[in-house]
């Protein structure tokens, strides 16, 4: 399969919405545009989001830039459950297969109602002031995750960019938004398409926990974040509502370690979801508990609260099936032992092979659940992902270089292509008035020939092209020649009324035109390049976290069971050291212009 388009190539064709896409009112609607002209694009990691407005009606289009599974049949399994339960905080959408043609080529799209409202660390950020307005924000977002997991759905990237915000202070409206990692029970089996904002989602999260609980951990961090704002609004200067609701990554991998969990830990109405949420980025995220009952007061400490202390690894207490491991084994074997002695050989041998492969294979069932095991696989799955979304960047940053450079190769061809443009405009405002008819008069056409040109859709001069007359039916050969013949001495008449240069207006127009396209280009770029550092950024924390994590392979989890050795330690692991700042060598463009020569001579 082909590559899907990049942004820069989304918003060449949205420029044009006519041409761009198949859908009737997204092709008579107009696209919002940005300072420069040009269609305005919000870019993520998997779409690139444009807003049309048309007549009465206001859309948010997301055209996909990365391949995402079996979108079509999750998108339609959403819709058919939003009909069962239309009062969802979600808003209306039509996903179309073949709904964008870049280059020639359909791809999908996702036609969203508009949604009124700011993202949730806005809102925030702007009422921190007012904790009765937070308090109103607080019961309004349990009220939402409550509505979710009564319909037995998910949303799967719950963050404040996916949480719009509006209506008045004292009665707040809250829609999400971005469908594309949603639960429904219909996809019940599936794997989740990805895994969400990393400095919302449970640390152990991969692509198999896909069920309606996702949204547990996510629902209580931003929960506990909201709670904390409330209580003391100043912690928003010391860790900034800019990727986040006060909590990164960082801290909920190791939230022993972190500075914010011991800060609110230390506020005495915050310390049981404080505690609630340390506890629970130990568990699975299934364990997690409904937001609905840590804000009732229902859960006072998280179910499996000596499991969660076990999980951090380096435990003293064994689990019931770590316990009983080498006895069972022993006894297997053993068993089997007895029913050689007693002649049954094959038997014994049977039933103690048997045991011993059943015992590995709960063995390495209990393995891969331990959060140390599965805390090294995502951290491997995020690093795979950097890697693939800083390729896809690259590969990015190099078209639009390409682009660039194809734009400046043809400078020379813009203003004779300008200027035959206007000579053609001259000539049609000429010929349109000499109709068909007039030919028939100086050149004795028939009647039935005039019909038969007309019918062509020749009616006057410009038009009686010799390619069009050429096409033209039930004509002869001498007929046509004089009818070019008529043309060609009305454009020879002509000839010297039209412009042989660009006047002032189409010379400062043109440099506006070539300025304002090299500025796309320098800004496309410079965003790519600003993306990039920051997602290099984010992949060598993960490195380094990856790094400092201990490591736990299956035989020396055997070992442990067999009690021949101890097992490492999450909270012995050193905290990783603050990655240095990643830069991109390659400096922004810039283009300068000298007033005293012609811009066709300085752009090249």
């Amino acid at each position: 399969m082909p590559a899907f388009p990049t942004p820069s190539q989304y918003r060449e064709a949205v420029q044009f919405p006519e041409m761009a896409f198949v859908d009737p009112e997204l092709q008579q609607a107009t696209p919002e545009v940005d300072a420069l002209g040009l269609p305005r694009a919000i870019s993520g990691a998997f779409a690139t989001v444009f807003v049309l407005q048309g007549r009465t009606h206001r859309w948010a289009v997301r055209c996909f830039h990365a391949p995402v599974p079996d979108l079509a049949a999750r998108y339609r399994a959403l819709a058919r459950h939003l009909a069962r339960h239309p009062t969802l905080p979600l808003v209306a959408f039509d996903f179309q297969e073949a709904g964008i043609q870049v280059e020639g080529q359909t791809w999908p799209l996702l036609k969203m109602d508009w949604a009124e409202g700011i993202p949730l660390n806005r809102f925030v950020a702007t009422h921190l002031e007012h904790p009765e307005v937070l308090e109103r924000l607080i019961e309004a977002w349990v009220a939402l995750v409550a509505q979710l997991e009564a319909a037995g759905m998910a949303h799967g990237d719950l963050q404040h960019g996916n949480v719009l915000v509006a209506g008045e202070e004292d009665r707040l409206r809250l829609t999400l938004v971005d469908y594309d990692a949603v639960y429904v029970p219909a996809l019940r089996g599936r794997k989740s398409p990805e895994l969400g904002h990393r400095n919302y989602q449970h640390p152990d999260r991969s692509e198999a926990d896909f069920g309606p609980w996702i949204d547990r951990f996510p629902a209580l961090v931003i929960y506990t974040a909201l709670q904390a704002l409330r209580h003391r609004p100043e912690l928003a200067r010391r860790y900034p509502l800019d990727e986040a609701l006060l909590f990164r990554a960082g801290d909920l991998y190791a939230p022993e370690r972190s500075p914010l969990f011991q800060e609110l830990a230390a506020i005495t109405p915050l310390q049981p979801v404080v505690k609630l949420l340390q506890q629970a980025c130990h568990l699975e995220p299934v364990q997690v508990p409904r937001l609905a009952d840590v804000h009732q007061g229902a859960v006072k400490e998280v179910p499996g609260r000596r499991r969660a202390r076990r999980q951090r690894v380096g435990r003293k207490a064994r689990t019931g099936f770590e316990r009983a491991f080498l006895p069972g084994l022993l006894g297997i074997g053993m068993l089997g032992a007895g029913l050689a002695l007693m002649g049954g050989g094959t038997a014994g041998l049977a039933v103690g092979g048997g045991g011993a492969l059943v015992a590995l294979g709960m063995a390495l069932v209990h393995y891969q659940r331990l959060p140390i095991v599965r805390r090294r696989r995502r951290l491997q799955r995020e690093l795979a992902f950097f890697d693939e979304l800083l390729e896809r960047l690259r590969q990015q940053l190099v078209q639009v270089e390409q682009e660039r450079r194809a734009f400046l190769e043809r400078q020379q061809t813009l203003r004779q292509q300008r200027l035959e443009e206007l000579r053609e405009e001259a000539l049609y405002d000429r010929l349109k008035y000499h109709f068909i008819d007039e030919a028939a008069q100086f050149e004795g056409l028939s009647h039935k020939v005039v019909i038969r040109l007309k019918a062509a859709g020749i009616r006057n001069a410009y038009q009686a092209t010799p390619e069009r007359v050429a096409r033209a039916r039930q004509l002869s050969d001498e007929t046509r020649a004089r009818i070019n013949l008529w043309r060609a001495t009305l454009v020879a008449r002509y000839q010297h009324e039209l412009p042989t240069r660009l006047s002032p207006a189409e010379e400062l127009r043109l440099e506006r035109y070539v300025r304002q396209r090299l500025a796309r280009f320098d800004e496309e770029r410079q965003r790519l390049l600003e993306r990039m550092q920051a997602q290099q950024q984010e992949r060598a924390q993960i490195a380094q976290r990856l790094e400092a994590l201990p490591s736990l392979t299956f035989g020396r989890y055997a070992g442990y069971l067999l009690r021949i050795c101890a097992l490492p330690s999450l909270e012995q692991a050193p905290a990783p050291p603050a990655p240095p700042p990643v830069r991109e060598s390659l400096p922004p463009v810039s283009v300068s212009l000298d007033e005293t020569r012609p811009w066709w001579e300085q752009v090249a």
